[in-house]
């Protein structure tokens, strides 16, 4: 291998990552969610997920990170309508 080849392959081996990915099923047992919640954010496109053949595949960690920056605040419109809306903790 030469030496363009040889940094070539060293550049993508540190750069790149492949990422988590996992049924829905297998999602929803691992991170202790819903199974239907799970299925649902994927078929809105509102997390990261693929079809393969008759399943989606969900990167794992591009649903960590939604998860991590959603954040609930109550408002109006979560309390009319019946939404969540966060429980304060009495210690």
């Amino acid at each position: 291998m030469d030496e363009l080849n040889r940094e070539f392959v060293h550049n993508c081996t540190i750069h790149t990552s492949i990422p988590t990915m996992k049924t829905i099923d297998d999602t929803a047992v691992l991170l202790g969610l819903p199974k239907h919640w799970v299925r649902q954010k994927v078929l809105n496109g509102e997390i990261v997920a693929v079809k393969s053949g008759k399943r989606y595949l969900v990167n794992v960690d591009k649903l960590i990170e939604y998860l991590n920056s959603n954040t609930l605040t109550p408002t109006e419109e979560t309390v009319s309508h019946g939404g969540i809306k966060p429980v304060p903790v009495k210690l």
